[in-house]
């Protein structure tokens, strides 16, 4: 399966994915590796990989695509513009689309990780999201009347530093009627 670097304008490697196929056309930024050494946060010279302390506007972010209710919530739902915040019912189920970005560019990842949604009291909701091609969509049942957020460092704290990722952080009231 092929495996490629994603490379920022500063040639910094952003970003790894691997692949069924190959990409074809293949990404202006994209460079195929040779060998399973990760290269996230490493510059590639042309020659060789150097290795550059890492700058946050160079990690890969999750931007909200999408957020909707079901059709028995929908009236009871309000989603702020830029997808921040959610206030809606016990019982709604969200379908929230997001992708993945480096650069303001799309970032075709396959890969999943356990978002941890975590409400007021401390309570923990694990969910897992799968990436396909750069996006993911994904459901959350709200079971409980709880206040839940999710933030770049609650999604950061359980992953390896270079797989870390910013986020704009995502706030869901869920109340009852």
């Amino acid at each position: 399966m092929p495996k490629y670097a994603f490379l920022n304008a500063a040639g910094v490697c952003n970003g790894e994915g691997e692949y069924d196929q190959a990409l074809a056309p293949m990404p202006d930024n994209a460079l195929l590796l040779d060998d399973n050494v990760p290269r996230l946060g490493q510059r590639w010279t042309g020659n060789k990989w150097v290795v550059v302390a890492p700058q946050t506007d160079q990690l890969p972010a999750i931007v909200v695509e999408n957020i909707t209710a079901d059709a028995g919530s929908n009236a009871n739902t309000i989603i702020a513009d830029n997808f921040a915040e959610v206030r809606t019912v016990v019982g709604a189920v969200l379908a929230i689309t997001v992708r993945m970005e480096v650069g303001g560019q799309l970032y075709p990842i396959n890969e999943a990780f356990d978002m941890p949604i975590t409400s007021v009291d401390g309570r923990v909701h694990p969910k897992r999201v799968l990436f396909k091609a750069g996006r993911a969509t994904f459901t959350i049942t709200m079971t409980e009347p709880r206040i839940w957020n999710v933030t770049a460092e609650m999604i950061n704290s359980g992953l390896p530093s270079e797989k870390h990722m910013r986020f704009g952080g995502l706030r869901v009231v869920a109340a009852e009627i």
